[in-house]
C-alpha cells in the first residue's frame, strides 16, 4: 500500500528517535527490551505464540452467587489438588521457555487469599501473566444482561481487585496490572464494562449457550472492536474502529466455529486427537502470518484439564510443546508472548502503521 509523504516522513522520525520498543511483561519482573528489527509482529512473519488457563468459578463467589456445582473451591483439598495442577502445567511451560496467561475468579482467589496460599504469586514472579476469567452470572447474578454498565464495572473492578491481592500477599509487593480478561461475551457493552474496570485485552469469544465461535472471529491479526454483540450480530465486534479501547486477540487460523468445545467432545476422539486438530490449526496460522503484521495464535486449558495418566501429568501438553511449538521458535519462526504483550506488539504496530488495516 503506498503512503503519502507526510505518513513516511512521520514513520521515519518515529525510526530515528526510537530505537528500541519496550514491552512491560509485569510490575515485578523486569521489562524486555527488543531492538525494533526484533519487535513481535512488527518486522517479520513471526507468529506469537501462548497458551491460556481459565480458572472456572467453582462454588460460591464473593458476591454471594452460586458458580459452577461440579466441584467447590471453597474446599480446600479441591482447591489444593488444582493448585498442584496449575503448577504442573506451568512448570512444563516454563521448561520451553514459554508464559501463560492465567486467569482467574472467585472463588479461587478468595480461597488463595483465605490459605494464604501463594499459587497466583508464584506464577506472577515467574513471567506468567494473571487475567481475570468472568463469569457474569457467577458475579452479577441473574439477567446479568439487563444490568447496567456500572454494574459490570464494579463487579470485574471487584474481582481484579481479588486476583491483586491474591498475588500481593506480601503486603509489600506492588499492585499487579491486571489487563486481559475473558468473558461477558453476550454482553453488548462488555468493553465499555471493562474499559471502565481498567482492562484493555480481550479473546476467547464464544457463545456460551452453543459452544461456538462465530468465523467472522478467525484469524491470526489482532483488531479493535467496534462494539460488542448479543450472540447474533458480529457486526461490530468484527469491525476494526481505530479509537476502539480494547485490542482482540483472535485465537488462530481455525477452520470450524466450535473449535472451543471439540476438546470436550465425544466425538473428537480424547485428548490425543484434539492436539492433532490443535497441530493442524497451528500449523496453519504460521503457515498464514504475514511479513509486517502481528500474528498472533493460542489456545485455551483449564484447571485439571489434559491431566491423562496420573504417572505423566499433562503428557500431551508436554509432547505438543516438544514435537510442535520447540521446533518453530528454534527455526525463529515462533516466539511466546503473554496476552498483554501481543496487545502491545499490536499497539506498536498501530504506531508505525498509521491508518492502515490490521487485518
Amino acid at each position: 500500500m503506498k503512503r503519502s509523504l507526510p505518513v513516511l516522513l512521520i514513520v521515519a522520525l518515529l525510526t530515528l528517535s526510537c530505537s528500541t520498543i519496550t514491552i512491560p511483561i509485569n510490575q515485578n519482573v523486569a521489562s524486555t527490551t527488543v531492538p525494533v528489527s526484533q519487535a513481535p509482529g512488527t518486522a517479520d512473519d513471526i507468529l506469537l505464540f501462548s497458551i491460556g488457563m481459565h480458572i472456572e468459578p467453582f462454588g460460591e463467589t464473593a458476591q454471594g452467587y452460586l458458580g459452577s456445582t461440579k466441584a467447590d473451591y471453597n474446599d480446600e483439598a479441591f482447591f489444593l489438588r488444582h493448585v498442584k495442577d496449575i503448577r504442573l502445567v506451568a512448570d512444563i511451560v516454563s521448561s520451553h521457555g514459554g508464559k501463560m496467561t492465567i486467569q482467574a475468579q472467585s472463588p479461587f482467589t478468595t480461597s488463595a487469599i483465605r490459605l494464604k496460599d501463594s499459587i497466583l504469586a508464584d506464577l506472577y514472579g515467574g513471567g506468567h501473566e494473571i487475567a481475570l476469567h468472568f463469569h457474569e452470572n457467577a458475579h452479577l447474578g441473574k439477567n446479568e444482561e439487563r444490568k447496567p454498565v456500572k454494574d459490570w464495572c464494579t463487579a470485574m473492578s471487584d474481582e481484579v481487585t481479588l486476583i491483586q491481592q491474591a498475588v500481593n500477599l506480601d503486603a509489600a509487593s506492588k499492585n499487579v496490572d491486571i489487563r486481559y480478561w475473558s468473558g461477558g461475551n453476550l454482553y453488548p457493552q462488555i468493553f465499555e464494562a471493562a474499559a471502565c474496570a481498567g482492562l484493555d485485552v480481550n479473546s476467547d469469544w464464544k457463545n456460551p449457550e452453543t459452544q461456538t465461535t462465530d468465523i467472522s472471529l478467525v484469524g491470526i491479526h489482532p483488531w479493535r472492536p467496534a462494539g460488542g454483540t448479543s450472540g447474533d450480530d458480529f457486526s461490530l465486534l468484527s469491525s476494526h474502529d481505530p479509537a476502539g479501547k480494547v485490542v482482540f486477540l483472535p485465537e488462530g487460523l481455525y477452520d470450524e466455529t466450535d473449535f472451543a468445545s471439540r476438546r470436550r467432545s465425544e466425538d473428537s476422539g480424547g485428548d490425543e486427537a484434539y492436539f492433532e486438530y490443535l497441530k493442524e490449526i497451528f500449523e496453519n496460522s504460521l503457515a498464514a502470518a504475514e511479513p509486517g503484521k502481528v500474528n498472533v495464535f493460542h489456545f485455551t486449558v483449564h484447571a485439571g484439564e489434559f491431566h491423562g495418566d496420573p504417572a505423566h501429568p499433562f503428557e500431551v501438553i508436554e509432547r505438543f510443546l516438544t514435537e510442535v511449538v520447540d521446533p518453530a521458535v528454534a527455526a525463529g519462526k515462533v516466539r511466546w508472548a503473554t496476552f498483554s504483550e501481543m496487545a502491545d506488539a499490536y499497539t506498536a504496530w498501530e504506531v508505525a502503521h498509521p491508518g492502515e488495516d490490521p487485518r
